[in-house]
């Protein structure tokens, strides 16, 4: 199986696990770190398929545009770069709410997480 395929399986039950998260649990308090507000405008399948295609995007522009080399730290600092890229460009208006409620420390921190459970499942799986 290919990094890719990982990197749209972690987007797309990365994000419901998030939304199971925010909407049945008091987790994220009551508007769910500010994504709540962005589930409702998307609906559950439409941000499902959101995350899982950006995931699939931001990996093929990480291995073939960019080049780089599949490492925890680079994959980590990637996810920082993009999270801050969305923050100031306002590239997603629609988690303006979740910006407002994170500060840029942990906004960073959710913004590479996410960037390396792909690798770490593809070597736990295929690597080997």
């Amino acid at each position: 199986m290919d990094i890719i395929a990982f990197a749209l399986i972690t987007g797309f039950f990365g994000d419901m696990l998030l939304q199971i998260i925010t909407t049945h649990t008091n987790l994220g308090g009551k508007t769910g770190w500010g994504l709540l507000p962005y589930f409702k405008q998307h609906g559950i399948n439409e941000a499902m398929f959101t995350a899982a295609g950006m995931m699939g995007i931001f990996y093929t522009i990480y291995l073939y545009v960019l080049r780089l080399p599949l490492r925890y730290s680079y994959l980590a600092m990637f996810g920082v770069g993009l999270d801050l890229l969305f923050r100031q460009a306002i590239l997603f208006p629609s988690l303006n709410n979740y910006y407002a409620h994170l500060n840029y420390f942990w906004s960073a921190v959710w913004g590479a997480i996410p960037m390396v459970i792909p690798y770490f499942l593809y070597r736990v799986f295929v690597k080997k």
